[in-house]
């Protein structure tokens, strides 16, 4: 675990590391506002559409998709 290897971090008090964890927020907030989108996720994206675009039929709906998911997830366990 990262914490463990930051020793300093371990010793502050519950409102500094409340501080702490509001200034990395904001401080990833403000990376990934400025980063250029993942290429391979565009990609995905682009390809995922153009297939429902094509085929609108084999789309699945949230509720199922969140199902199947929650079966899953008690496979796994």
């Amino acid at each position: 675990m990262l914490l463990e290897t930051l020793p300093a971090v371990q010793s502050l008090t519950p409102e500094d590391k409340w501080r702490l964890i509001e200034e990395l927020w904001r401080d990833l907030a403000r990376q990934v506002e400025n980063a250029e989108p993942d290429l391979n996720i565009v990609e995905l994206l682009e390809k995922r559409f153009s297939d429902y675009l094509a085929n609108p039929t084999q789309a699945r709906e949230m509720d199922d998709l969140l199902r199947r998911l929650g079966e899953r997830k008690r496979e796994w366990k």
